[in-house]
């Protein structure tokens, strides 16, 4: 038995070549640096006040939920 491919209409090709090649240009202007729309992650800076006290609020939420666990595996 000999297995044919599906024909592609130039319509079809068309699109996904613009579609492909708009994707490569605008990851090459991510990856270059010229993306002047949203700043680098490492140029925002957050007072440790408020990263010490998202850790803690964290810490305290996994224990609350380790007590919890506990609790519910001794019943």
């Amino acid at each position: 038995m000999s297995e044919r491919e599906p024909e592609i209409s130039a319509s079809t090709t068309s699109a996904s070549t613009t579609d492909s090649s708009a994707s490569t240009a605008e990851f090459r202007r991510f990856a270059a640096g010229a993306n002047a729309e949203t700043a680098p992650p490492w140029s925002m800076r957050a007072p440790g006040k408020r990263v010490a006290m998202l850790a803690g609020a964290t810490i305290a939420i996994a224990v609350v939920l380790g007590i919890v666990a506990i609790i519910i595996i001794n019943l």
